[in-house]
Parts: C-alpha cells; sequence; structure tokens
C-alpha cells in the first residue's frame, strides 16, 4: 500500500512540515516517488516514522533518533542501552519521597562524573523519567517537585564553593522569559559557566522584557541567555529576543526544551540540547570575542 504526505502524516500523528524536514535533515524515511515527483509511503516508511517519533517523544536527539531508528533499534532497547544505572535509582527514590537516597545518587552521580556529564547522563534523564510517570498518571506532580528541588539544592551548594571570577572575565547575564517559570535547566547552565570561570548575573524565572532590558543597560554583560521550557515560554523567548537584537549591542544566546522540540524564530545563537554542549559553545563564543 502506498500512502501520499497527507495519509502518512495521519497514519503516524507526524504533521506534513515535520516528515519534509525529518526527510531532508535525516533521510527518515526516504519514500519512493510517483512519475509527478509526489511522495508515496509505504508500510516500512511507516514503520521507521513511528519508530523515530517514539524516540525522540522519549526524549532522544533527533540525529540520533533517526541512526538508531535505521539500525532497528526499538526506543525501549536504546534507553536501555543509553541509560546510566543511577538514573532509575533516583527515579525510585523520588517517586518514594526518599531524600537520603536521592541526595546519596545525585551525589555519586556527581562525585563519578563530575557536574557537567552527571547533568546530561544521570540528573535530568531521571528528571524527565518522574515526569513521565507524572504525565502518566503513575506518580503526583509533587514528586516531581520533590526531586526537582533536591537538584536545585544541590546546584546551589556546589554555586557557594566557586570563587566569583576575575572582573576581566565575560560576563553573562541569564533569565527565563515572561511567563516561563520553569528554571531549573538554566540554573544548571549558570554553574556550569561559573565553574570554568566567566560572570554570571542569574535573574532566575519570569524576568519581563523591560527588566532585561534595566539589567543589560546597567550591568553591560557581554551576552545574554534566555531559556524557555513551555509553549508560552517559547512565545515570549521569541518577543524577547527579537527585541534585545534590535536595540541592544549584546550577544544573545537562546536555548531549553521548548526550543530543542519544534523550529524557532528567536533571534540570536540557538544553543545545542545538551547543557554541558551550551555552556561550552557560549564559554567559546565569548572567549573568542574578549
Amino acid at each position: 500500500m502506498r500512502y501520499t504526505v497527507k495519509a502518512a502524516a495521519r497514519a503516524t500523528g507526524i504533521s506534513e512540515s515535520r516528515l519534509r524536514t525529518w526527510e531532508r535533515r535525516y533521510g527518515i524515511p526516504s519514500p519512493n516517488r510517483a512519475p509527478s515527483g509526489r511522495r508515496l509511503y509505504d508500510e516500512d516508511d511507516l514503520t521507521l516514522i513511528r519508530r523515530m517519533a517514539a524516540m525522540t517523544d522519549a526524549g532522544m536527539a533527533a540525529a540520533q533518533a533517526a541512526e538508531a531508528a535505521r539500525n532497528g533499534v526499538t526506543v525501549a532497547e536504546e534507553a536501555q542501552s543509553a541509560e546510566h544505572s543511577l538514573v532509575s535509582e533516583l527515579a525510585a527514590a523520588a517517586e518514594g519521597f526518599d531524600e537520603a537516597e536521592f541526595v546519596a545518587g545525585l551525589r555519586e552521580a556527581i562525585d563519578d562524573l563530575g557536574w557537567a556529564s552527571a547533568l546530561g547522563e544521570v540528573i535530568f534523564p531521571a528528571l524527565k523519567r518522574v515526569g513521565i510517570y507524572w504525565e502518566t498518571s503513575i506518580i503526583p506532580p509533587a514528586n516531581e517537585h520533590f526531586a526537582a528541588e533536591l537538584v536545585r539544592r544541590e546546584i546551589l551548594g556546589s554555586l557557594k564553593e566557586i570563587d566569583l571570577a576575575a572582573a576581566d572575565q565575560p560576563m553573562v547575564l541569564l533569565a527565563c522569559p515572561e511567563d516561563e517559570r520553569h528554571d531549573l535547566g538554566l540554573s544548571a547552565l549558570n554553574l556550569l559557566l561559573r565553574s570554568q570561570g566567566l560572570r554570571t548575573v542569574y535573574l532566575g524565572a519570569d524576568v519581563p522584557t523591560g527588566d532585561l532590558f534595566s539589567a543589560c543597560d546597567s550591568i553591560s554583560p557581554d551576552a545574554i541567555c534566555l531559556s524557555a521550557t513551555s509553549a508560552t515560554g517559547m512565545a515570549s523567548l521569541v518577543r524577547a529576543s527579537r527585541s534585545i537584537v534590535a536595540s541592544r549591542r549584546v550577544r544573545l544566546f537562546f536555548g531549553g526544551p521548548a526550543m530543542s522540540a519544534s523550529g524557532t524564530e528567536a533571534a540570536g545563537i540557538k544553543l545545542p540540547e545538551s547543557i554541558a554542549s551550551a555552556a561550552e559553545a557560549i564559554v567559546r563564543t565569548l572567549r573568542a570575542d574578549s
């Protein structure tokens, strides 16, 4: 059986534009063409699309998901092979409101891997799993809040141990735009930037654009970094980024899950999905500027 792009989109739940983007960027799928040039998908193509969709829904980067889908790997197999053993331990501790176990797991990950790798390999995958438990009604949202606040406490504790950078080092102003209330990822980025010797000014969640302008005019940072997790936060980020680029001569970086999940019309430099990679990109860019 052959499917048009519209029929393939309806059968898989993936929009026509996203199917075309996946084909162009990752070669998933690679449908046959009718003499007219129209795409014609078969059942194997739909299987690849569904497999890649399941992996991206589970939080895997699109390029990695495409490679795994081509190799016939299922989302469960890929997650199991790539996942650090502490992820399930932290998720279980969060589910049971077990602070001692959760903190012990956190510190083991940080001690073994360092903050940058621990965030990407253990901490945020564990929080994502807890979030999935909540979304599927396995646990209430309170467990996710519990886990996130314990992670935040560890981040703040580590920040206290880092000496302030010298006055001649680049400065980054970090904020979540108006209506974006989830700043844990940005807080982790702040820690990584400080640990690499940059000066940072952290404004946190739900910062109106006017306040961003005031702070920027007051401290003259070398860069501003904005983060969005929600759709409303993303919309605010797009508006704020355009205003900043149009009216202030300052580097602008942006990122966060909301940006990774869809296309964006924000102005500035889009950061990688990984917080460690995002920190490296900001440091590398600002060091090159100075």
